[in-house]
């Protein structure tokens, strides 16, 4: 009897150890923590792949887009993205560079050969479509330190458990600049990945939908989407980006990612 007592008390100690130890792990999760998780490239030193951009419109031909992307992330913290057009030819040469610095001063130009010189974007420019796409300049370097975000719930989809993290401005000058009042993002609970994200205005109306899908491990516990869908809700239409091929790691040189490089030919 006294061993079973024993025994007793310690499945009791246990499950309550157990117990204490998840509310600890869900107390210290939030919404701000799970978007840094899920910042796959943070975690490796360099990236670099082949894109394709296919924008999709009501009664307009479909139009392919062919690029190249390379991102480095410096010791200091400073995360660095650069993009080339490759094709068609009416696009070829043009280029996007992004500066994410860890105190939030990013710096974004882009370069069409038209120009003849790289132009930066501004704060208010954040909002507006790249290149003709679906995509705005703020989806391809969103700023996480100028939203509030927020761990609102859990639900499933397709059948997988995931986060949903409610994002929002912390001004009106930066929902202003962006386009959006509010964002609600869904992430793997298994892979710390998004899945889809939905972006709504000052009414609550919903503007358009990001939809992730065919996700690759790069390595142990990490996973990179190689296929985004960002559909409009009001045009009716749709921009997909493809991952064709990657690799990571492999020494790439800050000196390339300069706004002089932007200008250079391909």
């Amino acid at each position: 009897m006294k061993r079973t007592k024993i025994n007793i008390l310690l499945i009791t100690f246990l499950l309550f150890t157990m117990y204490a130890f998840g509310q600890v792990l869900a107390a210290e999760l939030n919404g701000r923590k799970i978007f840094d998780r899920a910042q796959t490239l943070d975690t490796v030193n360099d990236f670099k792949a082949e894109m394709k951009m296919t924008i999709i419109r009501q009664s307009v031909r479909k139009r392919v887009r062919k690029l190249k992307t390379k991102t480095l992330n410096k010791e200091n913290g400073v995360e660095m993205t650069m993009m080339r057009f490759l094709e068609p030819a009416d696009v070829r040469g043009t280029g996007f560079l992004t500066v994410e610095n860890t105190d939030g001063a990013d710096k974004t130009y882009l370069y069409l050969p038209a120009m003849g010189k790289p132009r930066r974007i501004s704060s208010e420019e954040r909002g507006g479509n790249f290149m003709s796409s679906d995509f705005t300049y703020e989806d391809l370097s969103f700023t996480l330190s100028d939203y509030n975000h927020k761990l609102i719930g859990n639900e499933k989809i397709d059948g997988e458990d995931v986060y949903v993290v409610e994002s929002i401005p912390v001004s009106k000058e930066i929902k202003d600049n962006v386009g959006f009042a509010k964002r609600k993002s869904y992430f793997s609970k298994e892979r710390f990945v998004m899945v889809k994200s939905i972006y709504f205005n000052e009414r609550g109306k919903k503007i358009k939908k990001l939809i992730n899908s065919e996700f690759k491990q790069i390595k142990e516990g990490e996973w990179l989407v190689t296929r985004m869908v960002m559909q409009n809700e009001k045009e009716g239409s749709k921009t997909i980006i493809e991952y064709d091929d990657f690799e990571i790691n492999t020494g790439i040189s800050a000196d390339q990612f300069s706004v002089r490089q932007l200008t250079r030919p391909l």
